[in-house]
């Protein structure tokens, strides 16, 4: 813990004596921190659960273990609403399917980055890491049915966003209030003893007050360490882009969305190796819920804030067409997840297309990658649902 924690001390250096280095190293160091901190928090949450429900206990480990991704989500949310405000200025209007600023294009492509990259990586990393070690499909029957409700309504709100082209404010508030309910259902779920390892079995095996003291002490060095690491983490890789020639597209909805939600895939991975891989695909999938209502919702309302006005957030065709990918993404790993078994079929499905589609940037070419979510899906579905109407749907008859 103590060398996680040092990870930020070089980011408080760099941001209060206000010294400057190459844009590269600066993202590698905003970055670590990041990394580090997000580490910190997870830990202190995993602890939590000697206290509180498991199921709200992963919520809440969810929550937190994204706490990066929410850091540089609200700085590209804020810098959107400030570009929103100057280009106001000048005499432009935006309005859904209109032309946007750099910045709040960059708002997109970080929180749908961040939605594809857990399901293509992570979800298939624990899938497949089950399936290695046991040569079996992943059993999931009685586990995560709250999760998986939630996850199908969030993907079909995200479908509406494409067509609505933008994120009204009546959506944002609905999805934050979805995710309020989620949180609280999870709430009142019995607590039951938690299969803690490492730091987090550290911490969970101290008395109450220390526990409790110890799993605080975390969550506020690390919030402390995100917020302070967060901004200039942002800006370093955009400068990094143009210093190396990268695209700053890809900068911010790749590159960004790993060093902030690596920690939280790695957990999900660790959980696997110790043979508690469905720990592992909840969280994922709590996370998954996480972003597609809260984080989505709040995007909006930092924006508003930061433009001094309530606002629809505008989204380009470009933009509405990574939000269609998402949710085809989303719809497709709902598939597998419906069926209760998954096959190590599935996370090579979702690891192959993942891997395929980051070449392409282009919108149309986007599109095709979203017609092949969707087909497999529709593909899946029908076969899940002969099977189902004929009696023949069992673990050893899997539709993978």
């Amino acid at each position: 813990m103590g060398a996680f924690a040092a990870l930020g001390i070089p980011s408080f250096i760099i941001v209060f004596a206000n010294l400057h280095f190459d844009p590269v190293l600066l993202a590698f160091i905003f970055g670590l921190g990041i990394v580090g901190g997000a580490f910190l928090i997870s830990w202190g949450a995993e602890a939590a659960q000697v206290d509180i429900s498991a199921s709200f206990a992963i919520a809440i480990l969810a929550l937190i273990a994204i706490l990066p991704e929410y850091a540089v989500e609200a700085v590209l949310a804020w810098d959107a609403g400030q570009s929103y405000l100057e280009a106001s200025a000048a005499g432009q209007v935006f309005g859904a399917g209109s032309a946007v600023t750099d910045e709040m294009e960059r708002v997109a492509a970080n929180v749908t980055g961040a939605n594809r990259l857990l399901i293509g990586l992570g979800w298939s990393a624990v899938i497949l890491i089950f399936w290695l070690k046991r040569r079996s499909s992943l059993d999931i029957k009685g586990t995560m049915g709250l999760e998986i409700i939630m996850l199908v309504i969030a993907t079909l709100v995200t479908f509406l966003i494409f067509f609505m082209q933008q994120v009204h404010v009546v959506v944002a508030v609905a999805l934050i209030a979805l995710y309020l309910v989620y949180l609280w259902i999870s709430s009142t779920k019995e607590a039951e003893e938690p299969e803690l390892m490492g730091p987090s079995l550290a911490i969970g095996e101290q008395s109450k007050l220390v526990r409790r003291l110890m799993v605080l002490s975390l969550f506020i060095y690390s919030a402390i360490v995100i917020i302070v690491a967060a901004h200039p983490f942002v800006e370093a890789l955009v400068e990094s882009g143009l210093e190396l020639g990268i695209d700053e597209f890809i900068l911010i909805q790749w590159i960004a969305p790993l060093a902030s939600e690596s920690p939280e895939i790695i957990i999900a991975v660790l959980f696997s190796l110790r043979a508690n891989a469905v720990a592992g695909l909840t969280t994922l999938i709590s996370a998954e819920v996480n972003q597609l209502t809260l984080l989505v919702g709040s995007m909006v309302g930092v924006f508003s804030l930061s433009a001094g006005e309530i606002l629809n957030f505008p989204l380009n065709h470009m933009q509405s067409v990574e939000f269609l990918l998402t949710a085809a993404v989303s719809a497709l790993g709902v598939m597998f997840l419906i069926h209760r078994v998954i096959n190590w079929k599935a996370g090579l499905i979702l690891l192959v297309l993942f891997i395929a589609h980051l070449p392409f940037t282009d919108s149309s070419e986007r599109l095709y990658f979203t017609y092949i979510y969707l087909a497999i899906g529709a593909v899946y579905g029908l076969f899940f649902l002969y099977q189902w109407k004929s009696g023949n749907l069992s673990t050893e008859n899997d539709p993978d």
